[in-house]
Formats: C-alpha cells, sequence, structure tokens
C-alpha cells in the first residue's frame, strides 16, 4: 500500500507494531510459536499535513471467514484493526509501538524476527503454504 500510495503522489511509510492476533490458524501459530506478531506493518499516509496510519490486511472474503468489522477510513483519523470481530469475540491487540520508517528496517526487523521467531527462520522457504486459504471455519481459533 505504500508503494502504491507514492506511485500516487502520496506521500507514504511503514509503521510497526507488535500485535497479538486471535485469529490465526492454528498451523500459524504452530510456525511461530506464538500468537504475538512482532513487527506487524501499518502503512502511513501523509494527507492534508497528518500521518494517518491506514490497516489494508484483510480482503472480504477473508473478512467474512473471520467475521470481522470493515475498517472505515476517512483520510483523517487512523484505520487499524478492530479489538473485537462481531458477537464480540477478541481479534487484535496493539501491545507496542516500533517506530515509523520510509523504507522496512530490514537491518533491524531481521535479526528481531530470527531471534523471535527461531522455527520460522529455520524453515525460511520449505514449508510455503497459503495461511489465508486456511482460515476457514473448522480451523479459525475462537
Amino acid at each position: 500500500m505504500v508503494a502504491a500510495a507514492r506511485a500516487w503522489g502520496i506521500p507514504a511509510q511503514i509503521a510497526f507494531a507488535d500485535v497479538r492476533n486471535h485469529l490465526a490458524t492454528p498451523r500459524l501459530l504452530a510456525l511461530i510459536g506464538t500468537d504475538v506478531f512482532i513487527y506487524h506493518g501499518i502503512p502511513e499516509l501523509r494527507l492534508k499535513g497528518c500521518w494517518v496510519k491506514a490497516a489494508p490486511t484483510f480482503n472480504i472474503s477473508l473478512r467474512e471467514k473471520f467475521g470481522l468489522k470493515e475498517l472505515d477510513f476517512d483520510g483523517r483519523a487512523d484505520a487499524l484493526l478492530h479489538p473485537f470481530g462481531s458477537g464480540g469475540r477478541a481479534h487484535t491487540e496493539y501491545l507496542r509501538q516500533r517506530g515509523s520508517y520510509a523504507d522496512v528496517p530490514v537491518e533491524i526487523l531481521m535479526p528481531v524476527m530470527r531471534e523471535a521467531y527461531p522455527r520460522l527462520a529455520r524453515l525460511a522457504g520449505s514449508e510455503g503454504g497459503d495461511f489465508a486459504g486456511e482460515a476457514d471455519a473448522e480451523t479459525v481459533r475462537g
């Protein structure tokens, strides 16, 4: 989204936060060993002189499978993932802000990711898979 915004002449950067994902699939949780996703990327757009967060994380079909509320983005207020989905089921908790960057800070991010997710780092590229495809009623935690 940052690249697309920049292509249209909209100043954009990426912010990062650690989030607790209450809706991750069992296979993804097994791979990373936790429901805390560190350095979760959040696009920020500079609109009318202010930086505004806009989380484009879920497409319509995935949002419907998880029972999530649609995000409203008015260009003035942050549009972050909702803490709860439909029926009051927990969705996303923002735990820690990690700052905003013009580009992905690979030199910071990769060592932290390798330390936080050692199994995933060892398996990088060997198992692959479509985690979104696993988000059906039988596999979603809840």
